[in-house]
């Protein structure tokens, strides 16, 4: 028992820091709105948006109509069909020929992968050596844009003197497990990469999504392009490292309603996706994911397991437990979870209830890092959309 009340201890002083740590972290926060009209820039510099699209038939026309409806003087979009093996590159092909495009769209047809490279940063490659705007905006297929978003983020990239803008999308939640799963991605991110500290120009920490990463084309094409992280497959993550390493200032924001997305279509393809980077996002360090399950099973999981446990067992034996350090330790590290993750709900617009699933959140997440890290090392790497990933030799 004594163990236990140790662990649960913890557990408490750890979502108590956590607590203090996310409040001092939001007031760094800066959230964007499609109402926003302070959004003054003249000239509008030309943008070039690129994006990659590997088997994207489905959600393509989503994206591309709103990427053709939006309210900025001057852009290109310049698609790469990426070894695609369904009707990506016809879909592609016909809305560039339409009279919505007006001449704005371009298609890029990549029948392999170079070696060295991952297949996603590739295709980000191949667009990036077309372009002809002073902005490169890198997005995914799956990304639905409000019209003013660019106008937004130009006006905002102004402001911050910042090199590297990214916005982050409001995510769409269909079924029990994005609801139980993603929320959780949320409340970890923002952990690991706290805003205030993320646009801090004096601070390593670096991250952006790859739903909307605005760069300045002067200082991408100086840093080397996409070349530098030819074989990474968090791609937003090392790109955003490798500007805010020399030297570049960076600027994460939150989206709002600018842009949205669903990220995954189902439990499986949620399960492989977030096992393609998890490893990686570790810097491909066994003991950090050993570190990570252990601390989601003491702060997520076992004070909810000792809770229902210690509680039936008093409600079997017929009996008040008065003075149970362990139940009231259990209890408060719960109410403490709860209060802090109901903010992350309220944010991404899921019903609060998914709060008291979060057990089930960090036990899905130690199966992803466990299946990520010991398919990295023993077996012929993580899988994504087709393509295997091996960590570095």
């Amino acid at each position: 028992m004594v163990i236990l009340e140790t662990l649960l201890g913890a557990s408490v002083v750890l979502w108590l820091g956590l607590a203090i740590f996310w409040f001092w972290s939001a007031r760094g926060a800066t959230i964007l709105r499609p109402d926003d009209t302070s959004a003054r820039l003249h000239p509008w510099p030309k943008v070039s948006i690129i994006v990659p699209a590997r088997n994207e038939a489905e959600v393509l026309p989503a994206a591309l109509a709103s990427l053709l409806r939006l309210e900025y003087p001057d852009y290109e979009v310049i698609v790469v069909d990426d070894v695609s093996t369904d009707g990506t590159g016809r879909i592609a092909d016909e809305w560039a020929a339409s009279p919505e495009a007006r001449g704005r769209l371009r298609v890029i047809h990549n029948r392999e992968v170079a070696s060295g490279w991952s297949g996603k940063v590739h295709a980000l490659s191949l667009a990036a050596r077309a372009v002809t705007g002073e902005w490169i905006l890198a997005t995914d297929a799956d990304v639905a844009f409000h019209p003013v978003v660019l106008r937004v983020a130009m006006s905002l990239a102004s402001q911050k003197n910042a090199q590297l803008l990214s916005l982050t999308p409001q995510m769409e939640f269909v079924g029990f497990w994005e609801s139980v799963v993603l929320p959780a991605f949320t409340l970890l991110i923002f952990t690991l990469y706290p805003l205030r500290l993320v646009n801090r120009p004096d601070f390593p920490r670096a991250i952006a999504s790859g739903a909307f990463i605005l760069m300045r084309r002067q200082d991408f094409e100086a840093l080397g392009g996409y070349e530098p992280i030819k074989n990474a497959v968090i791609e937003d993550v090392r790109i955003a490292e490798h500007f805010k390493r020399h030297g570049r200032r960076i600027f994460l924001a939150l989206g709002g309603g600018l842009l949205r997305t669903r990220m995954y279509s189902s439990v499986g393809e949620m399960w492989e996706g977030l096992s393609r980077s998890a490893f990686e996002g570790t810097g491909f360090s066994v003991a950090k994911i050993f570190v990570g399950v252990t601390v989601g099973a003491v702060s997520c999981v076992l004070p909810w397991a000792a809770a229902l446990v210690l509680l039936s067992r008093g409600a079997f034996q017929g009996l008040v437990l008065r003075g149970d350090v362990a139940l009231g330790l259990a209890v408060v590290a719960c109410v403490e979870s709860i209060l802090i993750y109901l903010p992350v709900f309220l944010l991404l617009r899921v019903p609060v209830v998914y709060a008291f699933t979060l057990p089930l959140a960090a036990l899905f997440y130690s199966g992803v890092a466990l299946n990520s890290m010991l398919k990295s090392v023993f077996g012929g790497g993580v899988t994504w959309k087709g393509r295997h990933y091996r960590p570095p030799r």
